[in-house]
Formats: structure tokens, sequence, C-alpha cells
């Protein structure tokens, strides 16, 4: 079955939004001006004492208004015109100025506009006095489905406290044409409001359709068959831009739109997401321009504006959700090969243009609070996006509150709001200017703050909560990591300001802060997990693992990528972590003793331990879970990670589809499976990435340590750097051997996928400077491998040479690790003549 939105139908659609709201506006406007004259036509009736047939509470709501007006400035400088001129010889000048206001309102009736100024200041005063509004009433038929939020002129009762219908038994009979005429426009208005909310009615049962179809072909998993033609909602969505443009422009030269257009105008904008959701990543480079522009110019309209309207500020926030997906979207599909190359980057070009003229209206959208995230984090996306620091930095530094956000991390109730500011404040470090700025804005004392504010016994993390995927209706804690965010904006500040004044005052205050009153943090993350070493310690094999985190592992990235930058400052370094030193390299050997040891258990029977539980936490994590592995190794910790990746028990209900190592429980002895999936596969590639940086680190020591030896002349042993040992050294190299040689015997036919090319390059990586650091080892401490160790390298080198041969991208990395072998294990070079 078609689920076909006849509501949709362009032609429809262009009927439903301009021309009943540009009449709308029209009749309310002349309607204001009838009442204005009536009201001015019975002041002077009143004043000469002529009551008619009006009841006592118009009476009293007349001569009130009356009064008001009459001490008004412009009433007043009227008053000694007409007393200077001689009108009237000075009597009655109140009647005579109420006379000439009624002319004056009657020819704007007719089309005419009020040139005298006083004149048209009391003219605007009758206007936004607003008397008929208190003739107002809530719509109680059943036409419109909210019919509690419709308000309607209430000409009934208004017609009985005129007494019009004995209007014609008394001299008030040529007045009644003007009376008639006002209660015709109220009419008009009131047909008009009644016209508007059916259709908003209409627009949002629509909204509530898709909804409700959107959701039901995800839970579903619906076929085409059952889903929405996708070029009718390509269509719909060209068309809605089109409308919702429309719209816009009819407000843009209005002061104060009423509330209701405005919720029109969100209706219209919450349709268009809808649309945009359902075809998400399939919608073309033009079409997610279109819908930038459409969305920026709404933002232009109403932020400025009307933002204290409750309709507008709920636009607002579906506009920048529009604007945040059509970034998003022209992101993604820049690198596609949708199109001739020249049309995408003239595309691209026109959404870096746009993309830059919405930046200070964004700066200026980060009040109230929950448009702030919004706001932030598009305006990152544009900046990593489209245009270099030289293009934006400018407009940032005009228009951007930076101070607000800095301040925004001292605040204990922006918590939900902290890793959106750290991600966007990161994008701003990466740039000298970007790092001066921050620096001034005082950034290290609220990440102080930030960092202080946090308990003790939990690890700096904001937890909100994200409800699970499963079929259970509990929630999940959602970590969003700070520490690591935190400590990423810190090293791209330090990485920018190399080389400036400033920059060696905030290596030296950053080193204090962290090694010496943070020093604990530091350790925590770079604890390694307890992995057994005997499988016959009982005990300690059966004892209960906690789990661990894909955002845990990533936040022992940050903290090591922190240390490798702060190390390659020798005098910095050496001046504060003098008693820090030694403890430091001994966690990070730890750690990578670790990691090393996933290569002995590759062949070894299905009869094992899981090394490391690191269960998908977050809504993304889940739907990786669900997907097969993209890099398909059987060895090292891609293998071993299948093991300790599953769900948690709770959440074992879900499914996946994804290939499976088995492996047989010790307890039970029965067959389970281990699923390799595109979680596991990317665990195991953040753990080689902590693998790189812990030994870039060793490294780093390992080189300062031979420029000593080299400056004084010997190695002094007694302050040798604690280095790993062979064995551990040795893990790393073979994994990384073996596991590039099954990748490129697998794609030896074909082009290496990206994820793969990148993975082969790290592990290359990671084997130079395991190489690099057995070599060093050898030669300080005179340690040679252990015997067979020559001989079980040299067969797996010689797989390895033979299936990279042919890939060019490894051509470097290969010729690198040939040159340190052949200086850590010449007898390769001279009895099997490999290199």
């Amino acid at each position: 079955m078609h689920l076909i939105p006849c509501g949709v139908d362009p032609s429809y659609m262009k009927k439903m939004l301009s021309d009943e709201q540009l009449w709308r506006a029209v009749f309310t406007y002349t309607c204001e001006i009838a009442g204005a004259l009536v009201s001015v036509h019975l002041m002077a009736k009143l004043k000469c004492g002529d009551t008619g047939s009006l009841s006592v509470a118009l009476i009293d709501k007349i001569h009130i208004l009356s009064q008001k007006l009459c001490s008004l400035p412009a009433f007043n400088e009227l008053s000694s015109q007409y007393t200077e001129r001689g009108y009237s010889e000075g009597k009655e000048l109140h009647s005579l100025i109420l006379s000439d206001l009624y002319y004056h309102l009657q020819g704007e009736l007719e089309g005419r506009k009020i040139d005298h100024r006083p004149f048209k200041e009391l003219s605007q005063y009758l206007l936004e006095s607003n008397l008929l509004h208190t003739y107002s009433r809530q719509y109680d038929g059943d036409v419109v489905a909210h019919a509690k939020d419709v308000h309607l002129f209430d000409s009934i009762r208004l017609r009985a406290d005129l007494g019009l219908d004995i209007w014609d038994l008394s001299e008030w009979k040529t007045s009644k044409a003007v009376a008639e005429t006002m209660l015709l426009r109220l009419q008009d208005v009131n047909s008009m409001v009644l016209l508007a909310s059916s259709k908003l009615s209409a627009l949002k049962a629509l909204i509530a359709i898709l909804s409700v179809h959107g959701k039901d072909s995800i839970e579903k998993n619906s076929t085409v068959d059952g889903k929405i033609p996708e070029q009718l909602i390509l269509s719909s969505i060209d068309h809605t831009c089109q409308c919702l443009h429309a719209t816009i422009e009819l407000l843009a030269p209005v002061p104060h739109a009423s509330e209701d257009i405005l919720d029109f105008l969100a209706a219209q904008a919450e349709l268009l997401l809808h649309l945009i959701v359902s075809l998400y990543k399939r919608l073309s480079l033009p079409a997610s321009v279109h819908i930038l522009k459409t969305s920026g110019y709404g933002l232009k309209v109403l932020s400025g504006s009307r933002p204290g309207v409750a309709g507008g500020r709920t636009t607002i926030r579906v506009l920048l959700v529009l604007l945040l997906l059509s970034v998003d979207l022209i992101r993604l599909n820049s690198g596609s090969d949708e199109g001739t190359r020249m049309e995408s980057v003239e595309v691209v070009a026109e959404a870096s243009i746009a993309s830059l003229g919405l930046l200070p209206i964004l700066c200026n959208c980060i009040e109230p609070a929950d448009n702030c995230t919004l706001s932030l984090t598009t305006i990152d996306l544009i900046l990593k996006s489209f245009s270099t620091p030289a293009t934006w930095f400018p407009i940032v530094h005009k228009h951007l509150q930076l101070q607000h956000f800095v301040q925004m991390l001292q605040d204990p109730n922006s918590y939900a709001s902290v890793p959106v500011i750290l991600k966007f404040l990161l994008t701003l470090a990466q740039s000298r200017e970007g790092a001066e700025m921050l620096l001034n804005a005082g950034f290290f004392a609220s990440l102080r703050v930030l960092f202080d504010g946090v308990r003790d016994d939990i690890p700096l993390s904001v937890i909100q909560r994200e409800r699970s995927l499963s079929n259970s209706s509990e929630k999940i804690e959602k970590p969003q990591c700070i520490w690591g965010l935190g400590l990423a904006v810190v090293t791209a500040m330090i990485h920018s300001l190399r080389g400036s004044s400033s920059g060696t005052g905030v290596v030296d205050h950053v080193m204090a802060y962290f090694f010496l009153e943070k020093s604990d943090v530091i350790y925590y993350y770079l604890n390694a997990p307890d992995f057994p070493s005997d499988d016959h310690d009982k005990k300690r094999a059966h004892a209960p693992k906690t789990p661990t985190s894909l955002n845990a592992l990533k936040e022992t990235e940050h903290t090591l990528f922190l240390i490798c930058v702060l190390a390659k400052q020798r005098n910095s370094w050496l001046k504060v972590m003098k008693e820090k030193n030694s403890q430091l390299r001994e966690r990070s050997i730890h750690l990578l003793a670790f990691i090393s040891r996933g290569i002995q258990h590759l062949g070894e029977s299905p009869n094992r331990i899981t090394p490391m539980l690191c269960h998908p936490i977050l809504k993304e994590e889940f739907e990786w879970y669900k997907k097969p592995p993209f890099i398909k190794s059987r060895n090292g910790w891609f293998a071993l990670s299948a093991f300790g990746c599953g769900l948690n028990p709770k959440f074992s209900a879900l499914s996946t589809q994804s290939t499976a190592l088995v492996i047989k429980n010790q307890a039970t002895g029965n067959s389970e499976p281990a699923p390799q999936t595109y979680f596991s596969d990317t665990m195991a590639i953040q753990m080689y990435r902590i693998a790189f940086l812990l030994l870039k680190f060793l490294c780093l020591q390992g080189e300062d340590a031979a420029k000593r030896a080299e400056e004084v002349g010997f190695v002094d042993l007694a302050h040798f750097p604690e280095l790993p040992m062979p064995d551990i050294l040795h893990g790393l190299q073979d994994q990384g051997i073996v596991i590039v040689t099954e990748l490129c015997e697998a794609n030896k036919l074909r082009q290496v996928p990206t994820e793969i090319l990148g993975v082969c390059i790290l592990l290359l990586q990671i084997t130079v400077m395991a190489l690099y650091l057995e070599f060093c080892v050898s030669q300080i401490c005179g340690i040679r491998p252990v015997l067979g160790r020559v001989e079980d390298f040299s067969k797996e080198l010689k797989k390895f040479l033979r299936a990279t041969t042919g890939h060019a991208f490894l051509k470097d990395s290969v010729k690198t690790i040939k040159r340190i072998i052949s200086f850590l294990y010449p007898e390769l070079v001279e009895t099997e003549g490999l290199l």
C-alpha cells in the first residue's frame, strides 16, 4: 500500500500558504481601522451628550478611551494649533479635532494614508488600544480540531452593546452604515481565522501521519511497497521549501506578526523536517542547499524581530534543526560522485557563501538556552566543513560571545551543553587566532572549575539518559565524556600556540595542573584491565570483570595524546616531571603489555578467557553491533574483541546478523557464538590507537635519553628511562605483521577499502616503533631475543613481504621496517637475504 499524502501536493501547498495570510493581514488591519472610526464617531456623539441606545458598559469604555486620547501630546499639540489659527474661535476644539480625526480615518479605510503627524499618532494610538479585542471570544464550535486555541470577534455582543437594531428609529440612523461596515469587517476576519485554523489542523494532521508512518516503517522494516514514493517526497520537499520561503517573505515587512501565523510557519517547517528525515542521506546537494537557504532566510527574519513571541521561538528552533541537517547533508554529499565534479564544487561553493552569511545570525541565536546547543553545533559544523580560519575567524571574533560559552563551563546547570561547547572550542583552538581568543577568554580557569567540580569517585563525564534500542523499557546511561574533550582542546591550543610568546607559559601551566593536581585522573585513564596470566588460576579467571566502554578508551587516547604533545617540550617536561616521569612510564608499559598480549591466543583452542568486557552503550554503538565487521581480520584484537564486545545481558534479546567465531564456555563446555561486528572492530582499532600513542611516548623518552647520552658522552644506566621488555614489543610486532599480511592477502585482487588502508598504516607504524624500541633496549641493555625468536619472525616476515608486494600505499612503511630490521636482526640480511 502506498501512503500518498495528498496534502503535500504542490498546487495544494501553494494555495495553502501565502494568499490567505496576506488577505487575513489586510482584513485584520482594515477591521482595526473600521473599529477606530466607529470609536471616534461614538466619542463625538457622547461629547454632545447623546448616548443613543449604547449599553452602559460600552459608554464607559468609550469615555475612558476618549479621556486617554485627549491627554496625548499629539492631541494637545492639535489644540494649540487650532487655537493659534482661530478655528471655531476657540470653541468646540475637542469636537472639531475628533471630526477631523474621523475623516482622516475614513480616508485611511479607503486607502489614503494619513500624512499629518499628530493625526497619525492619534490614529496609531487608537489602533493599538484594541477596543475591538475586548469583544473577542474563544471559539466553541467543532469545525477545527484545535478550536480551544482559536479566538474570534464576538460580533453579536458588540451589536447588542451598540443597540444597532434600533438606530433606524433615532437620529443615529445616518451613522448606521459606519457601524455595519465595521461588523462586516469583523465577520471577514472571523472567516479568515477559521480558514487558517482549519488549514493548520490539516497541516498538523499530515505531520502526524508522516510521523506515525515513519515510525511504523522502522519498526516493521517496511519494504519499498509500503513506503511513500521517493519522487513524491523529493517533489514535496522542493515545493514546501518554496512555500515556506513565500510565507517568510510575508512576515519580513511585518514587525508584529500574530502568533497563530507563526504557528502556521512552525508547522510548515516541521513538515519540511519530517520530509527531510524520511530521505535524509539520499537528498541531493542542490536540494540540501535549497533547504539551507530557506531555513537561513527564516532565521534571519525571525531571530531579530520577534524573539519574545512563543510561536517565534518554536519556529526558530525548528529552523535551527533544519539548518543543522542541511549543513550536515552538504558535508556528507560533498565528496560523493553525484553529478560532475565541477557541479559539485559549484554547489558546495554556493553553500559555503550562504553558510558564512548565516554565522552572525547563528551567533545571536544562543538564547534561549535550548537554542544554544543547536546554534553552536551548526556553527561548529560550518567552520569545519566549508571554510578556512582566515575566512570565518573575523566573523566569529566580531559576533560570537565567546566569554558566555567559556563561563558556561563553570555552571553546573549547563553540564548537558558542555560536550557541545567543548567540541566547538576544539574547532576554535585548531587555529592560532582561535587559541589566543580562548586564552584571553579565560578558558583554562573555566576548565579548572569544570574538572574540579566533578566528584572524585566518578569518571569525568556528563551522564544523560537514553532509551535503549532493545525491547526493554529501561533507560541506560549515556556518558558524554568531558575529560577527553577538555584535553583535546588543551592539546590543540598547545599545538596552535607553539612558537608564540604565550606558548611556553601555556605548556608549563598545563603540565603543572594535569600532572601535579590531576595526576590521579591521568593514572586512572592509564590503568590496564586485569588480563589473566594463567588459565589454571581459576579464581582469577572467573573473577568478575569491570566492563569498560568505547568512550572510556577514547578518554585514554585523549590523555595519551596530551602526554605525547607535552613530552615533546623537553625543557618544561624535565622541569615539571622529575618525580612523576618514572611512574608515568611504568603505567604506560603496563598498559602496553596488556595490549601486546592480544597475540598470545592466536591459533589456540576455543577454551579461553574473555580478556576485556566492552558492551555497546550508546544508540550508535547498538547500531554498530548489528552491522557486520568492516575489517574482517581474525587475528590480534580483531579476534579478541569479539569475545568481550557482546551485549550486556539485559540487552541479549537484540538480534545480530554478523559473522561469528565459536568459543567454548569454560564453565559448561557448551559452544557459544562470539560475533565479530562493526562494534568489535571499532573497539579493536581503538586499542591499537592507544598502543600507537603509548609507543610514541616511550619512543620520545628513548630519544631524550639518547640525546642526553650524546651530550654527556656516556649512557647513564642509573637514570635511563624504563622501556618495555622485548617480549612485550614482540607481541605488538607480531600483531602488526600478521594482521597486515592477512588484510593484504584478502584484498590482493581489489582496491583496498579506505578503512582497511588506515588500519594497515596504523599497525605498521606500531610495528616500526616496537622494532625501534627493541633495538634501543638491545643496544643499551644488551638483551638479545630469546631462542627461536629470529626464526619465527623470519617466517612471518617472508609472508608479510610477499603479501605487501603490489600495495603502493605501504611502500614507504615497508621500506622503513626493512631498514630497522637490518639493524636489529642483521643475520636476516646475511643468511636469508630477505631485505
